[in-house]
C-alpha cells in the first residue's frame, strides 16, 4: 500500500482506492466495452471510446464495503483514484458511502488495500450453463431414427454432443456480457456470474475464446460437415442474440431452427441424412416451445413487474393469448406430422409393432396441452426443455415415450 497522510493528525494514515483495480478488479475497460457492444452489436468489430458504463448496476463487492467501512470507524481518510472516469467514480463513491474524496487519475502501483476473493471453478461451470447441454440430446435423433447404433456411430455423435455443448457455452458468454446492463436490472438474470460480480468481466472474452476454439477442434476430429454446421449455428444464434431477439415473431422461428439444427449437426457428424418427417416434426414442435418461452416470460413480466413490454422485446403483455395460440398450434401440427409418419413405409420396415407408436401421439398432446396451460399460469419459469427436465411428469411422460419406442421396436 502506499498511502497519503491526511490533513489533521488526530487520523491514521489514509486508505487509497484505485477504482479500476481496487474496486472493479481491473474491469473498468472490459466494462466499458461490453456496455458498447450491449448498446450497438457492430462495437464488437470496433474499438468504442467514451462508452457510458452505469455505475448504479455495477455490483460493489462486500470486501471492499467491508473494507472501506472499517477504515471509515478507524478514523481513517478513504481516498478514491477515479481511474480516468470521474462520473463512474463519483456514483460508485456514493454507493460505497465510506468515500471522503475522490481523486483524479489512477492510483500509484502498490498492494492492493483490499483482499480479493478469488473466482470459483463452480462459478464458471455455472457461466457455462451445463445444464442446457440437455438440448444437445437432439443430436442423437438422426441415428435414433435410422437406428443406428452402433460404437462408430455413436463414438460421433457423442463427440459432436461435446463440440456443440462448447460452442453453445461460448455463446452464453457472449449473450451475458453483451446483455450485462439489461441482466443487472433484471429480477433473476441480475444473479448470473458476470451480472452479479462473481465472474469477472475481464474474464469474458478469453473464456469465450477457449471454448469455441475447444469445440470447432473437437469438431473438426469428426466431420468437416459439422463444422460447417456449428459454423452456422454460432453465426445464427449470436444474430439472435445481437438483433434477433428482438424482432417481432422473427425471434422465435430464429429460435426453433437453433433447436432443429442440432439435429442436422447429428446428421452431419453420422453421415445419416434426416428425413423429411423428422425435420418437420422437430421444426413445429420446437416452435411450439419457442412460443412457451415467450409466453413464460411475458407472464413473469407482469405479474412481479407489472411492466407491459420488456427491453429488447418486441411483445406486450397483451400478445399472450396470441403467442399461446401459436404455442399450441404449432404443437398439435408436429403431433399430426408425426401421426402421419406413423403410416410411412419407413416405419413399416423399421418396426415390428409401428401401431405402438400412436401412444406417443397421445402423450405429445397431453404434454403440449399441459406445458402451454403451465405457462399461461406463470409456472414455467425456465427454458421449457429444462422446465421438463425438473417437472416430474414430463419426465414420466418421457419414460412412458421410451418404453413405447422399445415395444415398437422390439415387438
Amino acid at each position: 500500500m502506499n498511502p497519503v497522510k491526511n490533513q489533521s493528525p488526530a487520523t491514521q494514515e489514509a486508505l487509497i482506492l484505485d477504482l479500476d483495480r481496487d474496486v472493479l478488479g481491473g474491469d473498468l475497460k472490459a466494462e466499458r466495452f461490453w456496455g458498447a457492444v450491449g448498446q450497438d452489436w457492430r462495437n464488437l468489430w470496433s474499438r468504442p471510446e467514451g462508452a457510458v458504463t452505469d455505475g448504479a448496476l455495477i455490483p460493489i463487492p462486500e470486501d471492499v464495503l467491508e473494507t472501506c467501512a472499517t477504515a471509515r470507524a478507524a478514523g481513517r481518510e478513504v481516498v478514491l483514484h477515479d481511474a480516468g472516469d470521474p462520473t463512474l467514480a463519483s456514483v460508485i463513491a456514493g454507493r460505497i458511502g465510506s468515500i471522503d474524496r475522490v481523486v483524479p487519475g489512477s492510483a500509484p502501483p502498490a498492494p492492493r488495500p483490499v483482499a480479493r476473493r478469488g473466482t470459483r471453478a463452480t462459478t464458471v461451470l455455472k457461466q457455462m450453463r451445463l445444464h442446457q447441454w440437455v438440448k444437445n440430446v437432439l443430436i442423437f435423433l438422426p441415428l435414433m431414427a435410422a437406428h443406428a447404433f452402433d460404437g462408430i456411430t455413436l463414438f460421433a455423435a457423442a463427440r459432436a454432443f461435446l463440440a456443440f455443448g462448447l460452442v453453445a457455452s461460448g455463446v452464453y458468454v457472449l449473450n451475458d456480457l453483451a446483455d450485462l446492463g439489461a441482466d443487472r436490472k433484471h429480477r433473476t438474470k441480475c444473479h448470473r456470474p458476470f451480472a452479479s460480480g462473481r465472474l469477472p468481466v475481464r474474464y469474458g472474452f478469453p473464456m469465450l475464446m477457449t471454448l469455441l476454439v475447444a469445440g470447432f477442434a473437437i469438431a473438426a476430429s469428426v466431420t468437416g460437415a459439422l463444422i460447417v454446421v456449428l459454423a452456422g449455428y454460432f453465426v445464427l444464434t449470436t444474430a439472435y442474440s445481437m438483433n434477433l431477439k428482438g424482432r417481432l415473431a422473427v425471434d422465435i422461428v430464429v429460435l426453433a431452427l437453433l433447436y432443429t439444427v442440432r439435429i442436422v449437426a447429428g446428421a452431419a457428424a453420422t453421415g445419416i441424412t434426416p428425413s423429411v418427417w423428422l425435420l418437420s416434426f422437430s421444426t413445429f414442435l420446437f416452435l411450439a416451445l419457442a412460443s412457451v418461452k415467450r409466453l413464460a416470460e411475458l407472464v413473469e413480466l407482469e405479474s412481479h413487474r407489472g411492466a407491459k413490454a420488456a427491453a429488447g422485446r418486441a411483445y406486450t403483455t397483451e400478445d399472450r393469448p396470441i403467442i399461446a395460440m401459436i404455442a399450441t398450434s404449432a404443437g398439435f401440427i408436429a403431433v399430426l406430422v408425426f401421426a402421419l409418419y406413423l403410416d410411412s413405409p419407413e416405419v413399416r420396415a423399421l418396426y415390428d409393432a409401428p401401431m405402438v407408436l400412436w401412444g406417443i401421439c397421445v402423450l405429445l398432446l397431453f404434454w403440449v396441452s399441459r406445458v402451454v396451460l403451465l405457462a399461461h399460469r406463470g409456472l414455467v419459469h425456465e427454458d421449457p426443455v429444462v422446465f421438463a427436465l425438473n417437472d416430474t411428469v414430463s419426465r414420466w411422460v418421457g419414460v412412458a415415450a421410451v418404453i413405447l419406442f422399445a415395444i415398437a421396436m422390439l415387438a
